[in-house]
């Protein structure tokens, strides 16, 4: 074989073989994406090509090559139809099946037309070798049906390119560097064939198929740098533009592949290097959103870092047009509002209007959740009931508005010694409870303490008079470790510091009393 043969062939063959490559994964990767299957034919076919070219330039005789000619003309006819309809698909652009089948009705013709063509010589007028050259290179005339093709060839690959690049205008710059690499691939081997219909190749070689397999070097930048069907043009323009809701579009393999303005002010982490990673990586520091994605379930849920940010997750499948499943659509609403208005809606209910402290029903339900939940060996739990002393003289003496000034400042006193430790609730009228989990009763005698002190402090002016107030505590307190076979009762813990109570106002008001304390005891008996 001659050097110079040798080199097409060489190329030629390492064309073929990227071809194949590519086409397998493709298939094993994104076939199911919009264009891909049409790119899988189109590799294949080109693969076919080159191989058969290959062959073609090796042959040692004329009937050789009329039969690797043939074999080549399995792939040949069909290649500018498949790349059409790739980059249409690709684009968005939807084919009617009828519009999809005639496509298809040239490449069959020039298919049956160049194997018959011994019988009518439409497609070929004439088939030899060259004299001119040292090795067998055959000579074609150019029959009226071979112009047919060659036409149908280049508008297949111009109605392409032009749908490659209207697309291009209106896409975001990672989506052009997608087209322009497959732009460029399917011009190189433009250039090859018009260089060779114009007589200029050496030797009388067909450089179509030479520079056809330089093109997949485009082809693979477009697939492996700039994730061609991976990231997709088309899905940014119809769902993602002017969407208010974040919304994040995966494949198969759950690899990113698109997300929207909305989504990156919600995951401010997302850059365009996130897309073609897999999700888990991109949402490492995100572990609310990741749990919910690797379950695939709808859930809501407040954003990691952002306290007054939730989001309702919702999951749509993407089928293609034979309805498998290629991916799914990931939508992120913003429901802070609704969270917020049920969380008003539900504080509303629980918290005593005046004194903005629980009610009597939640201040129950959440005292017996947390002596549920008291640590076998903890300090126990606590519980401190007071009043008002002779709340109705005030009343009566100054008002219900008074009264009501009253109530209001004792609750302030509660909040500003418990801070966010403890359980407090206006339990009726001038009565108030305090469920202390996990302390002493020490602990719990000295907080009932801060709290009467404070109150007597209390400087309420109403109408021009001060109004003078004091309060009595009463104390109970259970140990987790008593024996008892159930939690503490949170009705049996109030109804002993209710007697704790009496026993303050037996001993003359404003002072805290523990119950079963031997002192209280002795001095009730000594009044």
């Amino acid at each position: 074989m001659a050097q110079q043969l040798l080199v097409y062939v060489s190329v030629i063959l390492m064309g073929g073989a990227l071809s194949l490559f590519l086409a397998v994964y493709a298939m094993l990767r994104f076939r199911n994406a919009p264009g891909g299957r049409y790119y899988i034919l189109s590799a294949l076919s080109a693969a076919i090509l080159a191989f058969g070219y290959a062959f073609e330039l090796t042959s040692a005789d004329l009937a050789q090559i009329k039969f690797w000619i043939g074999i080549e003309y399995f792939a040949l006819p069909f290649l500018p139809a498949f790349t059409l309809l790739m980059c249409l698909e690709y684009a968005g652009i939807e084919l009617g099946p009828w519009k999809r089948r005639g496509l298809f009705l040239i490449p069959l013709m020039t298919f049956v037309l160049q194997h018959t063509n011994d019988f009518h010589h439409l497609y070929y007028t004439s088939v030899g070798l060259r004299a001119d050259v040292p090795f067998p290179i055959v000579e074609l005339g150019k029959g009226p049906w071979y112009l047919v093709h060659t036409v149908y060839l280049y508008g297949c690959l111009a109605l392409g390119v032009g749908v490659l690049l209207m697309r291009m205008q209106r896409a975001r710059s990672r989506f052009r560097l997608q087209m322009l690499a497959m732009t460029a691939g399917m011009l190189v081997p433009v250039a090859g064939n018009l260089y060779y219909l114009a007589g200029k190749s050496p030797y009388g070689i067909d450089l179509g198929p030479v520079f056809i397999s330089v093109s997949f070097i485009f082809h693979s930048m477009a697939v492996f740098r700039f994730r061609m069907f991976n990231v997709v043009p088309i899905a940014r323009e119809i769902i993602f533009d002017n969407m208010g809701n974040g919304v994040l579009v995966l494949n198969e393999q759950r690899i990113v592949v698109d997300y929207n303005r909305a989504m990156s002010r919600l995951v401010p982490d997302l850059s365009k290097e996130s897309v073609g990673q897999h999700a888990s990586i991109v949402l490492a520091g995100y572990s609310s959103i990741a749990d919910c994605l690797e379950k695939g379930i709808e859930c809501d849920l407040r954003l990691d870092g952002r306290e007054s940010l939730y989001v309702h997750v919702r999951f749509s499948p993407i089928r293609d047009r034979d309805g498998r499943l290629s991916g799914s659509i990931v939508t992120f609403v913003d429901i802070t509002e609704r969270v917020m208005l049920e969380w008003k809606l539900q504080k509303l209910a629980n918290t005593d209007g005046l004194t903005d402290l629980f009610n009597k029903k939640a201040l129950i339900e959440r005292s017996e959740r947390a002596l549920r939940e008291l640590a076998v060996d903890g300090s126990g739990a606590a519980v401190i009931m007071f009043d008002v002393d002779h709340f109705k003289k005030v009343n009566d003496t100054f008002g219900h508005e008074a009264g009501d000034l009253v109530l209001a400042g004792v609750a302030d006193v509660i909040r500003g010694v418990l801070g966010e430790a403890g359980i407090a609730g206006r339990y009726g009228g001038d009565e108030f409870v305090l469920c202390l989990p996990e302390t002493s009763p020490e602990r719990a005698r000295g907080v009932a303490e801060s709290i009467r002190s404070g109150v007597e402090r209390m400087k309420i002016v109403t109408q021009g008079r001060e109004v003078d107030a004091t309060s009595s505590f009463g104390v109970s307190h259970v140990l987790p470790a008593s024996g008892l076979p159930e939690a503490p009762d949170m009705q049996t813990l109030m109804r002993q510091a209710d007697q704790a109570l009496y026993r303050a106002k037996k001993l003359g008001r404003n002072r805290v009393v523990l119950y079963g304390d031997a002192e209280g005891e002795e001095a009730l008996e000594a009044n």
